[in-house]
């Protein structure tokens, strides 16, 4: 799928959004958890693809994904590097300047916050989410905070 769409619209508009450890329906970790990531990574490094976004879904319930593999991958993959799941901005800077990722995205955050940014700026207390709102029709959840 990654080659069929760098041949549509080139690598540097390419990005894999992974989730190690993801738990859905389920579906759990199992011994070579690492490994199929590692060598995942390494194939879509070899297509230079612009960026690889790891989701670390363990804020929700999941099983963290391990500092060792993060820290492969970060080694492993040469362009842009994201990191997600839970972050707010003392972690997210502390993340940044110990060199563990290129950028911190930060979803439900800004799902709750369309200020966000300005907020983290200032120091304003954030909105929590309302999961129940998240991606369903209406205002509620999306115009509403």
């Amino acid at each position: 799928m990654a080659k069929a769409c760098i041949k549509a619209i080139g690598a540097d508009r390419i990005g894999m959004r992974l989730s190690p450890y993801g738990a859905f329906n389920g579906m759990v970790p199992d011994a070579d958890m690492n490994v199929l990531y590692e060598k995942l990574t390494t194939e879509l490094n070899k297509l230079g693809i612009a960026y690889v976004h790891i989701v670390d879904h363990s804020s929700m319930g999941a099983p963290p994904v391990s500092p060792e593999l993060k820290d492969s991958i970060r080694k492993i993959f040469k362009g842009t590097y994201i990191l997600s799941g839970g972050y707010d901005l003392n972690r997210a800077n502390a993340d940044l300047a110990a060199n563990k990722g290129d950028l911190v995205a930060f979803g439900r955050p800004f799902i709750s916050n369309p200020d966000l940014v300005e907020k983290l700026k200032t120091g304003t207390p954030l909105a929590t989410p309302d999961m129940s709102t998240f991606y369903t029709p209406g205002e509620k959840g999306y115009t509403d905070y």
